[in-house]
């Protein structure tokens, strides 16, 4: 299977399901990140088109974030891409 480290292509680089909490922490950073220095800029918060900008970036990640959280989710996850089991049940 092929992986992407970074922008580097690896045959090396196997998933695990340990890569799906890492994918969620770092979207959670990704969010507060943007809710923090963006959302509450003052130029954003004048200007209404930058605004919604931001603030559908930050749902598109929100969205992405509960997708991959869903359990059901999860399991199609684990199962499409082989993952190597750690600590997700996959079958419930």
């Amino acid at each position: 299977m092929r992986g992407v480290l970074g922008s580097q292509m690896t045959d090396n680089y196997e998933l695990n399901d340990g890569h799906i909490h890492e994918a969620i922490d770092r979207i959670d950073v990704a969010i507060n990140y943007l809710q923090s220095t963006l959302a509450e800029h003052s130029l954003i918060n004048s200007v209404s088109e930058y605004e919604v900008e931001v603030q559908a970036a930050i749902k598109i990640l929100s969205d992405l974030y509960q997708k991959i959280g869903l359990n059901d989710h999860v399991a199609e996850i684990a199962k499409t891409y082989k993952l190597k089991a750690g600590y997700i049940a996959t079958g419930a």
